[in-house]
């Protein structure tokens, strides 16, 4: 476990080092070096090295250092907690907002259709999931709001049979991983409920026009709120000094 953990630490760190741009020449340096620089063993540096890898946000070839691909081509909706390592960024709250933006557009989208075609129990089974997510966002607020609400989405995806809409909703969720599941301490609240039960509503009457046009005025207020909480909008400041981040050569 504690070898895990280091694994984890040292991805983390590795990837802070791609997102604010401390590689030299976008280049890391020996496994061995990096190893000194952590103080770990080079299996654990090749490990989280490999994971970075897997993810497409560097490139490993024998007998050549390790090269960071550039942020344009390796930012990907899996990859947001790549953009989120500096929270007082302007691109940092644009990104969010696109993501937040998306899965509203999804949730909207497939309860509008399941409101038009799907079963009684289908319909049934999505207002249960409805109450166990209110639930959550008042006792139980942080990590299981997303649970339950991504469980909305996937159960609202298969009763509207709309199978490319689930790779999207595992995307959207594999998103809050590594730097961004800090999101999932914000989550829950007032504002996460009043949208639940505009849409608990909603279904119970098969009203997919209330659906449209009241539901992502109250989806956006519970976003915003996570977004201030977690990226608020940027204020003029002095200028700090700057300050020397470590080299990974």
């Amino acid at each position: 476990m504690v070898r895990v953990g280091l694994v984890a630490y040292v991805e983390d760190q590795l990837e802070r080092a791609i997102a604010l741009g401390m590689l030299p020449r976008g280049q890391f340096g020996s496994e061995e070096k990096l190893a000194r620089e952590f103080g770990c063993c080079r299996g654990t540096v090749r490990e989280a090295l490999r994971r970075l890898a897997a993810r497409g946000l560097v490139v490993q070839r024998s007998g050549r250092k390790t090269r960071a691909v550039a942020l344009d081509e390796s930012l990907t909706l899996e990859n947001l907690g790549l953009a989120l390592h500096d929270e007082r960024s302007e691109e940092c709250r644009r990104l969010l907002e696109g993501f937040f933006s998306l899965k509203r557009q999804v949730l909207v989208e497939l309860l509008a259709d399941c409101c038009t075609s799907a079963s009684d129990t289908a319909l049934g089974q999505l207002e249960d999931a409805c109450f166990w997510l209110s639930d959550a966002a008042r006792w139980n607020p942080g990590a299981s709001c997303a649970q339950w609400e991504f469980e909305l989405l996937r159960l609202a995806a298969r009763a509207a049979e709309r199978p490319g809409h689930l790779l999207l909703i595992q995307s959207l969720q594999r998103a809050l991983r590594g730097n961004a599941t800090r999101l999932l301490s914000l989550m829950g609240g007032e504002t996460l409920r009043q949208w639940v039960f505009c849409a608990i509503e909603a279904l119970r009457n098969r009203d997919a026009r209330a659906l449209q046009h009241e539901l992502p005025a109250l989806l956006k207020a519970c976003d915003e709120r996570v977004l201030d909480d977690f990226a608020p909008v940027p204020q003029e400041q002095e200028s700090p000094e700057a300050e020397c981040p470590p080299e990974y050569l």
